[in-house]
């Protein structure tokens, strides 16, 4: 016994040594701002002294990146590449210890199991401007898949369930265009899409889906991965290994929104001035797009959109002039969302919808961050891209 206890003490100041020995920072708030690589998170993250270690995983864990950790008073910053992590210490109060880690690596990372090797073509079909795939969950009759790029988490249409043998084991929060609310959660499922087969696949039941959708998945199907996005030929190409690019594809950098939905940049144009943001790139909004109130007050652009109608917490506008991967965009309607004081319901400068989207053949790198954008000969009815900006 009295070796034991000697054990249990040597084992304790170890512990307490290697805490002594770690960074530490000060706080007096428990927000805290991060910068991950491109990504710019304004109270993103909040301190948790109960919980130890509290770990931090990159958006993009593959790419070596520069992370900054930003408090009310201190800051700390790593350099990580994939597979490290660093440990430090926010104090806060000058009493509690907050325990916290960042990890480059996925907290959450299914790889589709492949009959073949080489690359892979999966069909797809357009509706509404929305991209459909044809699968199967737990060996089901097919399904109609919507590929939702603003999509957070795999969703299931309530009125689907029946179509399935899936069970419902927890509960937990799923937040959408109807808010935060919560839900049944399913925890472990196999998913099946044209040949391929993703395991252990968390599923939250919802409401909020059309009638004829059963399912909506993201790209957490494909993160760690390099798939394209073939809108002329309708199908999605999921590489071994960054293809061959060709000279008409524009290149550039993409930002993971919480590790998982691609956010690309766009400008508005008002009076030959452009105004850029980062913009959500959403499969999953069938319309030209949303512009959050934030950029529209930090730029003073409500008074420069032409109105044409409000609708409940948003107002339809005309397009001004939006460029994309080198492209305008200057006919049809955009959504805006309407004028507060403080904040905004949208990530960033808002969204761009499918409307749009559909136009480009998009390779996207979950790898390393970026995004190849081709136009293509689908130009949707009621916009008209104009290729003459090249600036």
């Amino acid at each position: 016994m009295r070796y034991i206890l000697i054990l249990l003490s040597l084992l304790e100041f170890q512990n307490l040594t290697a805490q002594l020995s770690l960074p530490i920072i000060h706080a007096k708030s428990k927000n805290v701002k991060i910068i991950d690589g491109l990504n710019y998170k304004s109270d993103y993250w909040v301190i948790f002294p109960e919980t130890k270690p509290d770990i931090y995983f990159l958006d993009l864990p593959r790419k070596n990146t520069i992370i900054k950790f930003i408090t009310d008073i201190d800051s700390i910053s790593f350099t990580m590449k994939y597979g490290d992590t660093k440990d430090f210490i926010v104090l806060l109060n000058g009493n509690d210890s907050c325990y916290t880690q960042i990890s480059a690596s996925y907290p959450k990372l299914s790889i589709p199991i492949k009959s073949k090797l080489g690359n892979d073509t999966i069909p797809f079909t357009m509706r509404n401007n929305r991209v459909y795939f044809k699968g199967t969950i737990n060996g089901s009759q097919d399904l109609n898949i919507q590929f939702d790029l603003g999509a957070d988490a795999v969703n299931i249409n309530r009125k689907s369930v029946k179509k399935l043998n899936i069970e419902f084991d927890k509960k937990g929060n799923l937040f959408n265009s109807d808010g935060m609310n919560e839900t049944r959660v399913s925890s472990t499922n196999e998913v099946e899409i044209h040949g391929l087969k993703w395991r252990n696949i968390e599923i939250y039941e919802t409401q909020n889906m059309s009638n004829y959708e059963d399912v909506i998945i993201g790209n957490s199907f494909f993160l760690d991965q390099i798939y394209k996005i073939d809108y002329e030929n309708s199908m999605l190409i999921l590489y071994d290994k960054l293809p061959d690019i060709g000279p008409d594809f524009i290149k550039q950098n993409m930002i993971l929104d919480n590790g998982v939905r691609p956010v690309i940049e766009a400008a508005f144009i008002f009076d030959d001035k452009k105004y850029k943001d980062w913009f959500l790139f959403d499969t999953g909004n069938s319309g030209n797009g949303i512009v959050g109130n934030s950029f529209l007050m930090n730029n003073n652009l409500y008074d420069k959109f032409t109105n044409i109608i409000g609708i409940g917490s948003k107002k339809i506008v005309l397009i001004p002039r939006i460029i994309i991967a080198n492209q305008d965009f200057t006919e049809g309607a955009i959504t805006l969302e309407k004028r507060k004081k403080n904040g905004s319901d949208y990530k960033f400068g808002g969204l761009i919808g499918n409307k749009i989207l559909k136009q480009f053949n998009a390779i996207f790198d979950n790898r390393e961050g970026i995004i190849y954008m081709q136009t293509n000969h689908t130009n949707g009815k009621g916009v008209f891209m104009d290729t003459r900006y090249k600036k």
